[in-house]
């Protein structure tokens, strides 16, 4: 159920992110992008301040490539709780640091609570932290994960910078599109739980290094189940930082509690169209699985209609929602209620399936992606995601990818 609280909050979050993913997406300077990255940090939990810390090796100390209203700071490393943090390779929050004795209290400053987040290469090596400071009533779960978002882009925008002092421009670029979609495929479900009476798995495949298309599996306290399918407009950098502020924006509100997916779906389309640029937009599809997984509620705004195959050979398709979020200032959403049974399937996928195009300029159709359904339907979910893209790719032969493919697969057994 929705709450006051939680709807503010969201609505928030979603602001904040929107308000930064834009200017993020269009720094042009590595300096430029950390201090929106700090601002954007702190503006996500409510903090008074940010800092993201570097490690000078050579000197053996911890400084402060950005503060909020200090000047650099330079630590041993080791020391304080964000020395502890980078040693540790963890996230701290303090809430009390007059109760924490690696706390290191310094200048006028009253420091009470503290969130520090390790900042990550592309290898996986710490090469920072991100640190919040005074939050009112302390930092919570909730303020770690959102400070994750931060802190992946803080960490690339780092990486980025590094390559730059040692590396000429072609093989510069090509590093910062390796990095970004390795920032961007952490963003998709890493190891989504196993669910009694479901069998679900999802794949994409960006045409480019990155890519706008995205999917999530969301697993709720009630032990329902939140799945999304997108396809934001454009391609490359501009279309990846919005699919990745889209779905954290899309995570805050659904964790907050889902009492309407169609009001849900008309407050994140106002929320899309307010802070992202003019053409941008994006088509999604949310379905919500309650507990028994055997009632789904969805919205389809503007996405691919998703096939549901009944386990008696019925082929049905998932349309009731309206247009895609961010085309209009005001839309309405109508959702939608279906009932499975053991053996039902649902296959949800992108544009990049349905129109696959050859090196003749023929395009694959929903009818081929129909068919494939129907004669796969014992496959397992993973299996069916599988065989699709394979029909797809064996359609369009040698032709270079043109859009990103994405598939959902949800199996009742």
């Amino acid at each position: 159920m929705y709450t006051e609280r939680s709807i503010m909050r969201a609505d928030v979050v979603s602001k904040v992110i929107f308000e930064y993913a834009t200017k993020i997406g269009s720094a042009r300077e590595t300096d430029a992008s950390l201090r929106l990255n700090a601002d954007m940090a702190r503006d996500l939990v409510g903090a008074d301040r940010c800092s993201i810390w570097l490690i000078d090796a050579k000197a053996q100390q911890l400084w402060t490539k950005v503060a909020h209203g200090v000047e650099e700071i330079r630590i041993p490393i080791g020391q304080g709780v964000v020395g502890a943090c980078i040693a540790g390779k963890e996230t701290i929050v303090v809430n009390d640091t007059s109760l924490d004795p690696r706390f290191l209290s310094s200048g006028d400053y009253a420091v009470k609570s503290l969130l520090a987040i390790p900042l990550r290469g592309e290898d996986g090596s710490v090469i920072g932290a991100l640190q919040a400071l005074n939050k009112q009533g302390g930092f919570t779960q909730e303020d770690v994960d959102l400070l994750g978002l931060a802190a992946a882009y803080s960490a690339s925008a780092l990486e980025t910078q590094m390559l730059r002092e040692e590396a000429e421009a072609a093989r510069l670029m090509r590093k910062e599109l390796e990095i970004a979609h390795s920032v961007q495929q952490r963003l998709f479900p890493q190891d989504p739980p196993r669910l009694r009476g479901l069998d679900y798995s999802a794949h994409c495949r960006p045409a480019r290094s990155v890519g706008g298309d995205y999917y999530d599996f969301i697993a709720l306290d009630d032990g329902g189940l939140f799945f999304t399918l997108g396809d934001v407009s454009g391609k490359g950098i501009a279309a990846a930082v919005l699919m990745a502020s889209i779905q954290a924006s899309i995570r805050t509100q659904v964790l907050g509690g889902v009492e309407s997916l169609a009001n849900l779906m008309g407050t994140f389309n106002r929320a899309v169209y307010l802070f992202s640029m003019e053409d941008r937009y994006s088509t999604l599809f949310c379905g919500l699985l309650d507990g028994s997984m055997r009632k789904l509620t969805y919205v389809n705004a503007g996405q691919v209609r998703p096939l549901l195959l009944r386990s008696g050979g019925k082929m049905e398709t998932l349309d009731r929602g309206g247009l895609p979020v961010g085309l209009l200032e005001e839309a309405s959403y109508e959702q939608g209620e279906v009932i499975l049974e053991t053996g039902d399937f649902i296959v949800a996928f992108s544009d990049g399936i349905s129109e696959a195009t050859n090196g003749k300029d023929e395009m694959w159709d929903e009818a081929e992606a129909r068919r494939v359904v129907r004669l796969n339907a014992g496959l397992t979910a993973e299996g069916m995601v599988r065989k699709l893209i394979a029909e797809a790719d064996a359609f369009a032969g040698d032709a270079e990818q043109a859009d990103d493919l994405t598939v959902v697969a949800l199996k009742a057994v």
